[in-house]
């Protein structure tokens, strides 16, 4: 199976290894009840093309970019609900950064590919009109971090496509083919498609547009007038792309969810302003994080 998965990209022998005991170490959570009773909990909502991030509280916890990973043991497992059950998508790796640290070295090789979340930028940005909620979370941030002299508030992060096949790779940030699986479309529809179609058609899938727009319409502080327009503008995205897959061939499901996401991120863009869409874009930085602080490699 884990030679099926790296298949399609160029991964060194090493990580391979690696790669393979990783999906040792989580065969066994494929069972999501047993991944529950043995105390691994959520944390956000179910990503777009990713699915829900779940940790344990026992840890791991990498620190800084000289951080060694222990491959049986990584920081998330990914979930997402697929024809009625939950299916572990993947797993991700987390290493916490000091102020100017570089990436970690992590999987052998080149193909990984790490992306950074800037945990105290994006909570600034998320309170920026709620002052008390803003000084909680520094007051937070402090007794947990900084008054004991641990300033890494920078995630960086890679994921492991260890239990479901990528087309992108076994270390790509997404995921496209999850939405076809979830509306019970053939996953060869997806090969050669763009991740804007993938995305498109996650807006039909049954909790699509709430995956797409809750977080991001807290965030933002969008108030409830825009929520609503938000809202709106998704549910009529989702209507069109489904109006379209009744026509059951894959051009067709491609194209028209192309064109479902264009005409919701239109909307998107029309209703938000520009400050919120900062703050939403403070919270999901994902890409190479080469520009800012160099890759590991």
């Amino acid at each position: 199976m884990l030679a099926l998965l790296l298949a399609s990209a160029a991964v060194p022998p090493a990580a391979q290894a690696q790669l393979a005991r990783v999906a040792e170490a989580v065969e066994r959570y494929r069972d999501f009840e047993a991944a529950k009773a043995q105390g691994w909990k959520p944390f956000g909502g179910d990503e777009p093309l990713m699915g829900q991030h779940w940790y344990h509280p026992e840890g791991p916890d990498y620190q800084s970019s000289a951080a060694r990973l222990d491959f049986a043991r990584p920081s998330n497992l990914m979930y997402t609900e697929i024809g009625g059950r939950m299916v572990l998508t993947g797993v991700s790796f987390n290493v916490r950064l000091a102020p100017g640290e570089r990436l970690p070295e992590g999987f052998a090789g080149r193909a990984d590919e790490w992306h950074v979340h800037d945990f105290e930028k994006a909570i600034a940005a998320a309170t920026e009109t709620r002052p008390m909620l803003r000084w909680l979370a520094q007051g937070w941030i402090d007794a947990n971090y900084r008054n004991k002299g641990d300033d890494r508030g920078r995630v960086a992060m890679v994921h492991a496509w260890v239990t479901l096949p990528n087309p992108d790779g076994v270390f790509a940030d997404y995921n496209r083919t999850l939405p076809y699986m979830k509306l019970g479309l053939p996953v060869a529809w997806s090969e050669g498609a763009s991740k804007d179609a993938a995305r498109g058609l996650h807006l039909a899938t049954a909790k699509g547009c709430a995956d797409v727009l809750d977080g991001a319409i807290w965030i933002a502080d969008t108030g409830r007038a825009k929520a609503k327009q938000l809202r709106a503008a998704c549910a009529e995205a989702a209507a069109h792309v489904r109006q379209g897959l009744a026509a059951g061939t894959k051009q067709q499901a491609n194209t028209v969810a192309e064109h479902g996401w264009a005409m919701f991120t239109q909307a998107r863009d029309r209703i938000l302003t520009a400050a919120q869409k900062a703050r939403i874009a403070a919270l999901t930085e994902h890409g190479p994080d080469a520009s800012a602080h160099g890759h590991h490699h």
